[in-house]
């Protein structure tokens, strides 16, 4: 949020300079037609609730590459303050500070993992926290029109051209939820500054301050969108919106009292606190600099000012949060895994706003707009497409990151005092690097819980009851399943081929992934046929037929065929 024109023109001309390309796909090995428009499950996440250790091998490879990267990027010279860290749902992997709080000074204090930064639109990731917090309670619906919490609002449907008068606003509210994911139509940055010297000067543009206005308060936000026109249609494309998200700050906030019965509004700043700030113990977390954590808060030596900014409680919610790297480590923990101690959201909560996508460009492959977040395709180092989950956050001095990738069970955080602007080229850049290394722990914790032969030695020869599983290219595949003496591989349609196994969201319940793969010969459509077959084979014993589940650890691990109540172990 709230980033000049040249730190914009930096990020685009980073993104159009091709340094995404590389992104997770250095090394990643070729695919095949086959492969390409089959539907490969990936392997289960146990890293949600087991993360790897630090001592496996392939992890500290990544991690020692992680730090090579960020000391020698450093030592560039361009950065004041660096806090970064690999996050999984146990904690930091790898956390690490460079430089000082100071950089406007020459010999600042150092800089360390309880320094406390602007996140920028990093903060806006709190916003739609905070409302996840309160629908949990019913204090609301993301469906609910805005109008619905704050009365005053109201917006324009017509567009500049004559004839386009649009719907009524009565026809086409604006939602909660098209505040969380940009697509309300509204501006950027409203009140809009007056480019009045345009084509000869682009003054005037940009967010407040830089466009010659303040901070603007409720009232102000009001007039702006009852008399400026929105970018498009709501629902129709997505438009970055600071107003939009800091119009969501004001209605949670009004939600939350109005739940609680309460006769005023409670501030932005004193929500966080009480729902998100105490709970987690973000003990850095907050929207101004005072005497008491002046000692803490980075100053960046460009526009050092900033940190000294109120942002007022219109725009706390779109970039005015301050926060600390053991902070962003906390509430990253509990976005990785919901059943975490600290944890505010079910996983209900959690996995629904991870796997909401709102918005996928048609104009690339790689970008979708989702519930708050911006989500970026990138391939693994199996060269298999991925989503990672992120907010980045750029502002004069100050440019921060948050990324997760869930499937596998981990994220980075970039936080940074800096004249260089681009946070995302960083996380991107660290996570090329600790991928391989992730994918290659996965592997080995699959292999250990799930891959082997596994047998019912309790059964005669005629009746011979096993299974082979094993890894390959970041899949679980059962090559052998012969029940009671059957090939029960051959009855799924197999052939002489291998079925993927797929996790089912229950720890360590996995589905043969049957399907109907070639139903119709249409090889060509991918996922859409397995997903259309999935469970169609019918029950038994109230389980489906193609249903398998693990129990016990080490000597003790079986697997069970509950539609045969057949327990096997391994071999």
């Amino acid at each position: 949020m709230l980033s000049g024109s040249a730190v914009a023109t930096a990020v685009l001309a980073a993104l159009a300079g091709g340094w995404y390309s590389g992104f997770w796909n250095k090394g990643a090995p070729a695919i095949s037609d086959v492969e390409r428009f089959s539907c490969r499950p990936f392997l289960p996440n146990v890293f949600e609730k087991s993360p790897p250790s630090a001592d496996h091998p392939a992890i500290r490879k990544g991690i020692k590459a992680v730090d090579e990267f960020f000391t020698n990027r450093f030592s560039e010279g361009d950065i004041d303050s660096l806090s970064v860290a690999v996050v999984t749902s146990a904690g930091a992997l790898y956390e690490q500070n460079f430089g000082t709080t100071r950089g406007n000074e020459t010999n600042g204090p150092p800089t360390t993992s309880h320094s406390q930064y602007r996140l920028a639109s990093v903060s806006k990731l709190f916003t739609v926290l905070e409302g996840l917090v309160l629908e949990q309670k019913g204090a609301l619906s993301w469906d609910d029109p805005v109008e619905k919490y704050l009365k005053d609002f109201k917006y324009r449907p017509d567009g500049l051209a004559p004839n386009n008068k649009g719907l009524s606003p009565e026809r086409a509210p604006i939602t909660l939820f098209q505040l969380a994911s940009h697509m309300s139509g509204l501006g950027r940055d409203w009140p809009p500054g007056n480019v009045k010297d345009w084509p000869h000067d682009m003054m005037g543009g940009g967010p407040p301050p830089t466009n010659g206005n303040p901070f603007p308060s409720h009232e102000a936000l009001y007039k702006a969108t009852e008399k400026h026109h929105l970018t498009s249609p709501p629902w129709y494309y997505p438009a970055y919106s600071n107003t939009g998200t800091g119009l969501l700050g004001m209605a949670v906030s009004a939600a939350s009292s109005k739940a609680n019965g309460d006769k005023s509004t409670i501030s932005y700043a004193d929500l966080l606190k009480r729902d998100l700030f105490e709970p987690l113990g973000m003990n850095g977390s907050h929207f101004l600099t005072t005497e008491k954590n002046k000692h803490l808060v980075v100053v960046p030596s460009v526009a050092p000012e900033v940190a000294d900014q109120d942002f007022l409680d219109a725009m706390n919610p779109a970039g005015g949060q301050f926060s600390s790297l053991s902070d962003m480590i906390k509430v990253t923990q509990t976005i990785l895994n919901p059943e975490h101690p600290k944890s505010l959201l079910t996983s209900y909560s959690r996995d629904k706003w991870l796997h909401t996508t709102v918005h996928a460009f048609e104009e690339d492959d790689w970008t979708e707009i989702g519930f708050i977040w911006e989500i970026i395709k990138a391939a693994d180092s199996n060269g298999r497409l991925r989503k990672i989950y992120w907010k980045l956050g750029a502002m004069a001095g100050y440019h921060t990151a948050i990324a997760v990738h869930p499937g596998t069970g981990y994220g980075i955080i970039v936080l940074m005092g800096a004249r260089y602007p681009d946070a995302a080229k960083l996380t991107y850049d660290a996570f090329e690097l600790m991928q391989p290394a992730i994918d290659s722990a996965l592997a080995d914790a699959a292999t250990n819980l799930y891959a082997g032969s596994w047998v019912d030695a309790s059964k005669s020869a005629e009746e011979a009851t096993k299974a082979r599983i094993t890894v390959h290219k970041g899949t679980l595949y059962i090559e052998e399943f012969k029940l009671l003496g059957v090939d029960a591989m051959q009855r799924f349609g197999a052939g002489e081929g291998r079925l993927a196994l797929r996790e089912t969201g229950w720890p360590d319940e996995l589905r043969i992934d049957t399907g109907l793969p070639y139903y119709n010969g249409r090889k060509h459509m991918g996922c859409y046929v397995y997903w259309n077959g999935q469970d169609i084979w019918g029950l038994r014993n109230n389980a489906a037929i193609n249903a398998i589940y693990f129990t016990g650890e080490g000597a003790d691990r079986k697997l069970h065929v509950p539609a045969l109540d057949l327990v096997l172990k391994r071999a």
